[in-house]
């Protein structure tokens, strides 16, 4: 009975566009709290609400994709691709490009220019560091993200690419070596679902240099000591085969460069 809840979910429209594991790893989670699949059908939708609500809408995922279009036949233009990043809430807050810009060329004075970026969590980051030439894989449990990354590598000749899935399942790292990986404000949401996951995560990515990074303030804006409490974290869960090579702080967020010691 209750693998037949969870066919329908997988099956399901409304998370058709979330990763099957995702979907899997919950149902497993809250299956043991529950007698009656119907409840364990319920704990998992509101568990999954919570995790897709940072995602692509439908309406957004058509925006980026049109928007693509009108970059390629339009000339590729600055203004044309910050219209596609605007489209999604992580990248959008790290416009305009020029700052965008300016953040990776701090970060590359630590790394040099990668030949290779895994971007973990990546929503549709790729899309700015493809347009910038620089190969990217992504890694993310939203399959529109995937499929736009995807379709910007494979319909339009960008060097990115995307595969679904969860950093909280195994084998969800890609086993490859890379120049840099990144993990944007993606630890603490890993760490409040299964206390001990960051590390794991972290132990597990092979590159020479791993960039972390944790926001600094509320959603509203608001200066909380997020920045303070964040680096502490940092200085105690800090890789053993890591040293951290650079931190710095932009408007609403902190990075740390740790290199493979």
């Amino acid at each position: 009975m209750s693998n037949d809840y969870l066919d329908k979910l997988l099956q399901s429209k409304k998370y058709r566009e979330v990763c099957p594991d995702t979907i899997r790893r919950v149902w497993a989670e809250c299956e043991p709290k529950y007698k009656k699949p119907k409840d364990v059908d319920k704990a998992v939708r509101e568990a999954l609400h919570g995790i897709t609500g940072a995602f692509l809408t439908p309406a957004e995922a058509s925006g980026c994709a049109y928007s693509m279009h009108c970059w390629a036949v339009g000339g590729r233009t600055e203004g044309q691709l910050e219209n596609i990043l605007n489209k999604h809430a992580s990248t959008r807050e790290r416009l305009p490009l020029e700052d965008m810009d300016a953040l990776y060329a701090r970060i590359f004075e630590t790394t040099g220019r990668p030949a290779h970026i895994l971007d973990l969590a990546c929503g549709i980051n790729p899309l700015y560091l493809g347009a910038r030439g620089i190969r990217t894989t992504g890694t993310d449990i939203s399959g529109a993200a995937v499929n736009l990354i995807n379709a910007f590598g494979q319909t339009y000749g960008m060097p990115v690419d995307a595969v679904c899935a969860d950093l909280l399942c195994p084998n969800a790292i890609p086993r490859k070596r890379y120049d840099v990986a990144l993990l944007f404000k993606v630890l603490p949401l890993l760490e409040r679902q299964r206390p001990g996951a960051a590390m794991d995560v972290m132990n597990a990515i092979d590159a020479a240099y791993i960039v972390v990074s944790f926001p600094t303030r509320t959603l509203g804006g608001r200066n909380v000591g997020m920045a303070a409490h964040y680096g502490e974290w940092m200085a105690q869960h800090l890789p053993g085969n890591r040293t951290i090579e650079g931190q710095f702080e932009t408007a609403n967020e902190m990075f740390y460069i740790l290199k493979e010691s």
